[in-house]
């Protein structure tokens, strides 16, 4: 069974990546020049650091320290064994993202991220067509003892739904806040320490350990789909967007199965549940100007969310099958 952990972890590697992943200032589809060098710094800077992380979950605050050491777009983050994350160890590379769970002994086995949120960011740009996303620049002060620049990115209401300080040397996002839509701060990391001269060992960024047993979506999928009795239907493993997880979600009184895919376009969501179902229930559960495409088939409603015209979702949904 998939531990809560996990859960947690994941909604933390979103935050982790909401800077990039989140539509920043501009118009006419145009990224500003000091976003395009943060987003060109991310996957060429090496260093090391310490932060603390902040995030909302529910009515309660999660709070914990993180060890990040990167060389470009390689990272690996470890959690100190006091934390709520104890142990809990996390690498990416070009190829995949692997948790590894020391309280189980299991290493979860994920797509990575990076070249999903650097497209959606640019894809977000360029679907803006005049409305405005400000952004406004002014000095941050020092993080971590580095002069940094205060990006705040608002909505056209003018209010921030992020701000981020960068490091006026070398453009690493240094801290960050994420707003929700009325304003409210929802999660924030820092780095309390940062060092531009790493040294890593030869096995800094890979992640084997012996006996731990080896877990991938698509595992925690059959799992579902046999103790719960949904149809088996999902994109096939070689599609171009890759399953990163699933769950069993109540919608309007009934059980779903949601599994949720990224690939270099972002990320998208096919909820299955069985009968009839309004596809209007489901739009409460997306943000922004999602698409949604549905479908019944067997006896069961599809519905397919995602950041992408109803004709590409149309097209994805062709390629659902058992």
């Amino acid at each position: 069974m998939m531990s809560s952990r996990f859960v947690s972890a994941a909604v933390l590697a979103g935050l982790t990546a909401s800077v990039m992943a989140q539509p920043h200032g501009g118009r006419g589809g145009e990224i500003p020049e000091i976003i395009r060098k943060v987003i060109n710094a991310s996957q060429k800077l090496r260093y090391s650091g310490k932060r603390n992380v902040e995030f909302q979950k529910g009515p309660d605050w999660d709070r914990h320290l993180e060890y990040v050491q990167k060389d470009g777009p390689k990272t690996r983050i470890e959690y100190p064994e006091n934390g709520v994350f104890r142990g809990l160890v996390i690498v990416e590379t070009e190829r995949e993202r692997r948790h590894y769970y020391p309280d189980l002994n299991q290493i979860e086995v994920l797509p990575p991220r990076r070249e999903a949120m650097l497209s959606r960011l640019e894809k977000m740009f360029n679907r803006r067509r005049g409305r405005p996303i400000d952004i406004d620049v002014a000095d941050g002060g020092t993080v971590a003892g580095r002069d940094t620049k205060l990006i705040s990115i608002l909505g056209p209401d003018g209010k921030p739904f992020q701000k981020i300080w960068v490091d006026e040397s070398t453009y690493l996002v240094l801290k960050r806040v994420v707003y929700d839509r009325g304003g409210q701060a929802v999660g924030t990391s820092e780095y309390v320490s940062v060092d531009y001269r790493p040294k890593f060992g030869r096995n800094t960024f890979s992640l084997q350990v012996t006996g731990a047993k080896i877990v991938t979506p698509r595992n925690e999928l059959d799992r579902l789909v046999a103790k719960m009795g949904f149809q088996g239907m999902t994109l096939p493993p070689k599609d171009p967007y890759k399953l990163e997880s699933c769950r069993i979600q109540r919608i309007a009184g009934q059980s779903a199965l949601v599994q949720n895919y990224v690939n270099a376009d972002g990320q998208i969501s096919l909820y299955q549940v069985r009968g009839a179902l309004d596809p209007k229930k489901l739009r409460e559960f997306s943000r922004g100007d999602f698409g949604v495409y549905c479908w019944q088939e067997g006896g069961a409603s599809f519905v397919l969310i995602g950041d992408l015209p109803t004709d590409a979702l149309r097209k994805i949904a062709d390629r659902v099958t058992s």
